[in-house]
């Protein structure tokens, strides 16, 4: 079975466009050249990958499993040009790390500590919900997740390296604070300081709260849990933060903590890979360096 890259480029874009004509023009083609281009891949297969129907080019079943691997395969070339381009610029690794807003807040001393042991790989980093990490992880989207709570790993490899707790932090004299627990129906019903509205820890409070029928009531989103924590010791509202966050500022009486009555709330973090054996060295060199930073001695 042979057939070029370049099939499989136009197949995407006649997909894409669900048209020949429009998929020729996207790959700067004329229509017959698209159409010789599909041929060569169709008789490559041994399979029609696209009915004609009045509403455009439709793919056959056998083309839907063409289009699945096809964005798989030119994806890892996209990436392999792109790891070759770093050596060529002199980095020679490069890591995608995909994190929920928890896990990534307590990313710096392992990430600083990474950094400057591998001078030549660079980290991306991205902030998502923790299922959205697992699920890039699995497409290949992230070479590392860090995701934390009681959610589908869909098969990966895991190792958990940290817990913590989701806490509404309140201004001293509130009077939330006159609980030590608390439903988190009862806490919605005051006023919030959030994190960024696009936040992974603002959108995960937000979907947990409508799934009560309750509109969170938030006065301000603040860019970083340091200025939510300002904001709630200067009495703007309540915050819902992890714990390991607002520790310094728990202890300082700042802010007062109250436990929320959630299953959620208590959450063990985890490194998340498609397969630990398959890591590169400067990629298990990264996880070892998150784990030792999170082991009990170096957390104090």
């Amino acid at each position: 079975m042979r057939y070029e890259l370049t099939d499989l480029k136009v197949f995407l874009a006649i997909a894409n466009a669900r048209s020949l004509s429009g998929g020729a023009a996207d790959m700067h083609l004329t229509a017959p050249s698209a159409s010789y281009r599909l041929k060569n891949l169709e008789q490559a297969l041994g399979t029609a990958l696209f009915e004609r129907t009045p509403k455009g080019m439709q793919l056959t079943p056998a083309g839907l499993t063409v289009q699945r691997y096809a964005e798989a395969i030119l994806g890892n070339v996209e990436r392999l040009g792109a790891e070759m381009q770093r050596h060529t610029d002199g980095v020679v690794g490069h890591i995608r790390v995909f994190a929920n807003s928890s896990t990534l807040n307590g990313l710096a001393p392992a990430l600083s500590r990474f950094l400057a042991a591998y001078p030549n790989v660079n980290v991306e980093l991205e902030e998502h919900l923790s299922a959205t990490v697992v699920k890039a992880v699995q497409d290949e989207a992230a070479d590392i997740g860090l995701a934390a709570g009681d959610i589908d790993y869909g098969g990966l490899e895991t190792i958990p390296y940290a817990r913590d707790e989701l806490v509404f932090v309140t201004p001293p004299g509130h009077p939330l604070a006159e609980h030590t627990l608390v439903p988190l129906d009862m806490a919605l019903a005051h006023d919030l300081v959030g994190i960024g509205k696009k936040s992974s820890n603002f959108v995960f409070l937000d979907a947990m709260a409508r799934q009560l029928g309750v509109v969170p009531r938030v006065r301000v989103h603040a860019p970083s849990f340091a200025d939510v924590l300002a904001c709630v010791a200067e009495g703007a509202g309540i915050a819902l933060v992890p714990r390991s966050i607002a520790a310094a500022h728990i202890a300082g009486g700042q802010v007062c903590q109250v436990r929320v009555d959630v299953p959620w709330a208590r959450r063990e973090q985890r490194i998340v890979v498609r397969s630990l054996a398959g890591l590169l060295p400067h990629e298990r060199a990264f996880v070892d360096q998150v784990v030792k930073s999170n082991a009990p001695a170096e957390r104090g």
